[in-house]
């Protein structure tokens, strides 16, 4: 303990007392991301404003001037990884930014009134909040006064009218709102992202648009509370809607071109029976839905300020499997939350035996300063039980797992390729969600970025096994087989 102390802890709360040298030019940058879909949407905007300043991205960090971290901060291991990584940047002479959900004002090391983070962390130079990538260039000029401006007539003022530079060519995470109401006694979000803003609806048309133009194949509409998504009052009348997120589930899923289209996260409180019949008419909307309950018990969630119960969740499954034929539902879940009792936690036991989760993320509490739970509420939940806790619960998950993918065999489903493994399978996932491999050859690398049908003729825990269908005999079993 002494020497984690000495060697990590006391280093990053005080700084380094040796000096560092910063690059005196920033040529290249390397911009790694953690946490959700929502911060990886932001990356692809992100990058888009550093390249059109002229800088080089680097494949690693080894190789770039600049690294910038974008952050999540829901639990406290994942700030904690993320201080790791900058010590190990800014000990290699790196510039370091900070992004994301754990910055909450944009400001440098040089500044009188910074970020309460920099203060504690001195070696991160400078933190900017997404919502004021705008402003990178003025903080990295900070640093490097030669550096190139953003090219005149770019617009940034909005960073939701930044067109991305997309990670793979065929999927684009497309944002529709950011921010949160909801409060979450685990949660600093409300508190760095803020409160929730929607993005106008024929922006997010126009996007998508232009992305099946350019041959994406799948959209993922992202937002920390996705289905929170809310048209102005003039739009709202003008279309005669009553749920926004429906309508616009419904028009992205009829621009032509798009073959696949996933959402997260939605949270149970929106997730209304219209949103399923929407799913249940477009089948290139994704058959697995992802929807966190955090526990499966309603004193806890409670306790989480979650604003749904187990009996609402229940009832937005039950209608699911009734009206989306080969549906799966995923989830996450928080163990050891303060005053989870053994007869709580059991309830969450019976809710993964009844619901039969296709894949859930398991996580065990971690106090994170700055919410009520972290700073109001006393931790105690051992961390050997936390542990038990979840190891009973991955036990229920892999059975789950086994059955629901065990559903699909000799059945055809769509799996959107993704890569390739060495013994020449193709890897991905299908349009309900599991993780599928077909056996295709040397000739895989193809398929990469296509969807392609697959004949399931295996199942394991974590994945199914196929072989790809092809040419009429393809479509015929296809057309016959339930699509899942």
């Amino acid at each position: 303990m002494c020497f984690v102390l000495c060697t990590f802890i006391i280093p990053l709360l005080m700084g380094t007392t040796r000096s560092i040298k910063r690059p005196t030019r920033i040529r290249k940058y390397f911009l790694q991301t953690f946490g959700c879909q929502m911060n990886y949407s932001d990356s692809e905007r992100f990058d888009t404003i550093l390249m059109s300043m002229g800088l080089q991205k680097a494949k690693s960090d080894i190789h770039a001037d600049l690294v910038i971290f974008n952050t999540c901060s829901i639990k406290k291991h994942a700030e904690d990884r993320v201080l790791g990584h900058i010590i190990n940047a800014k000990e290699a002479g790196k510039l370091v930014g900070l992004t994301g959900c754990m910055v909450k004002k944009t400001s440098t090391s040089f500044d009188p009134e910074k970020d309460q983070i920099i203060t504690l962390n001195p070696r991160i130079d400078f933190v900017v909040r997404i919502e004021d990538i705008s402003r990178i260039h003025e903080l990295l000029q900070q640093f490097d006064p030669k550096i190139p401006p953003v090219p005149d007539g770019w617009k940034t003022d909005d960073y939701f009218e930044i067109d991305p530079s997309l990670e793979v060519k065929y999927r684009a995470f497309v944002p529709i709102m950011t921010g949160c109401d909801k409060f979450c006694t685990y949660c600093v979000v409300p508190f760095t992202r803020g409160r929730e803003r929607s993005r106008p609806f024929q922006e997010i048309m126009r996007e998508c648009r232009n992305h099946a133009k350019n041959g994406v194949k799948e959209i993922i509409l992202v937002g920390q509370n996705v289905n929170s998504y809310f048209l102005d009052d003039k739009v709202k009348k003008m279309l005669q809607r009553e749920t926004d997120f429906a309508y616009l589930l419904d028009a992205v899923a009829k621009i032509p071109g798009i073959k696949r289209i996933r959402f997260t996260s939605p949270h149970p409180r929106h997730m209304g029976e219209d949103v399923l019949r929407v799913i249940a008419a477009n089948e290139n909307i994704s058959r697995n839905i992802h929807l966190p309950v955090q526990s499966g018990s309603s004193a806890v969630l409670l306790r989480m300020g979650r604003e749904h119960d187990i009996k609402k969740f229940k009832e937005i499954t039950k209608k699911a499997r009734a009206l989306i034929p080969g549906v799966t539902i995923s989830t996450d879940i928080i163990v050891g939350f303060p005053g989870e009792t053994e007869e709580e936690f059991q309830k969450t036991v019976r809710l993964f035996e009844e619901e039969q989760f296709l894949m859930a993320y398991i996580s065990k509490f971690s106090p994170r300063k700055g919410t009520f739970a972290g700073d109001k509420m006393e931790d105690d939940v051992s961390e050997s039980e936390k542990k038990r806790r979840y190891h009973v619960l991955d036990k229920k998950l892999q059975q789950s797992s086994r059955t629901e993918n065990e559903k699909a065999v000799e059945s055809v489903e769509m799996m959107l390729v993704e890569t390739m493994t060495r013994q020449n399978y193709a890897k991905g996932k299908t349009h309900a969600g599991r993780t599928a491999m077909a056996k295709v050859g040397k000739r895989g690398r193809a398929f990469i970025g296509e969807i392609i049908p697959i004949l399931v003729t295996k199942a394991d825990t974590w994945a199914v096994y196929g072989e790809i269908q092809e040419g009429e005999k393809k479509k015929e079993k296809t057309q016959k087989k339930e699509f899942s």
